[in-house]
């Protein structure tokens, strides 16, 4: 098992329901063989069940996961050799997937909801990697089809003692705009208020600062970027 492949985060992506049928029966042998896995799966279903129980029974459309490798991956037939360096860039896929999970359950949620009239044309995935410094993902953040939402997913751990991470849009007029303050080493949705949503669109940058408690009393960023990337689309 690679060193940044840690039992727990496998776990994780078990209850999440991203891993493939090798992962999945690895994580299968792994909690039938010690109990302590049995109880990290237990920690994850707990954490992540207010999120997975928004979403209502269904199945998945015939055709669809044929539908979504035509677009990642064109006409592709199979992925690279193990030789391509970036394929197979664990980091890289770290914060794909879990933006691609937020976002596709984003677009789940608002396809599930009742059709009441004319429906506008879903736009296409906009996601973002926001990367510290040293080139370590802080966070993924998949930002909801209809623009009112972005959803941050915490993919380190970080300790700020006496400090809020805010996050902010920076559009093409480098004016930063405060999307809110997220919690300490936990995922959040955080609302967009409807004079941003335009913002939030492919070549804008997502950045989070550190703050006082509670946020910028001024407005604007007083504190260090901590993490920060650019806004692309799928």
């Amino acid at each position: 098992m690679p060193p940044d492949e840690t039992p727990d985060l496998l776990i994780a992506e078990y209850v999440l329901g991203v891993l493939g049928r090798e992962g999945r029966e690895r994580v299968e042998a792994m909690i039938a063989l010690d109990p302590r896995h049995e109880r990290t799966m237990a920690k994850w279903q707990a954490h992540f069940a207010e999120w997975l129980s928004q979403l209502p029974a269904s199945s998945t459309p015939i055709g669809a996961w044929r539908a979504i490798e035509q677009q990642l991956f064109g006409s592709a037939s199979r992925p690279p050799s193990r030789a391509s360096g970036w394929w197979n860039n664990l980091g890289l896929w770290r914060w794909t997937t879990a933006a691609l999970a937020a976002g596709l359950l984003a677009s789940v949620l608002i396809l599930q909801q009742p059709v009441s009239g004319p429906q506008p044309t879903p736009g296409p995935a906009l996601l973002a990697r926001l990367d510290q410094s040293d080139g370590n993902t802080l966070f993924a953040a998949a930002i909801n089809p209809d623009r009112r939402g972005v959803l941050f997913v915490s993919t380190g751990h970080a300790d700020w003692p006496g400090k809020s991470a805010e996050a902010w849009v920076i559009a093409s007029d480098g004016k930063p705009r405060s999307l809110g303050v997220l919690p300490a080493n936990a995922s959040a949705t955080l609302s967009v208020p409807p004079q941003l949503a335009d913002l939030l669109a492919s070549g804008a940058v997502l950045a989070v600062t550190l703050e006082p408690l509670n946020g910028s009393p001024s407005g604007l960023p007083t504190g260090p970027v901590v993490a920060q990337g650019k806004i692309s689309s799928l």
